[in-house]
């Protein structure tokens, strides 16, 4: 089977032979026999990757909120104890 891997740290794509997933008792694996690629999701990927860190974090700021968030937790947990 033929799966498209992009690597999200230099925006790299390759066409690559994986093997098929295993079929688990009680699941339905379906034989896909076409598939598109958005060309405008697969860009943005493709910036993203190569993107800087810091660049990373001004493209999700809600990301970056997040973590600010879970550090504040964090933190008065820490000075709880």
């Amino acid at each position: 089977m033929q799966q498209i891997l992009q690597n999200l740290k230099d925006g790299s794509t390759e066409l690559a032979e994986v093997p098929c997933p295993r079929v688990g008792r009680g699941a339905l694996l379906i034989r896909t026999t076409r598939s598109l690629v958005s060309a405008g999701t697969e860009r943005m990927l493709v910036d993203f990757g190569k993107a800087n860190p810091l660049d990373k974090a001004r493209q999700q700021p809600d990301k970056v909120k997040q973590v600010k968030l879970r550090e504040q937790r964090y933190l008065r947990e820490r000075d709880k104890s």
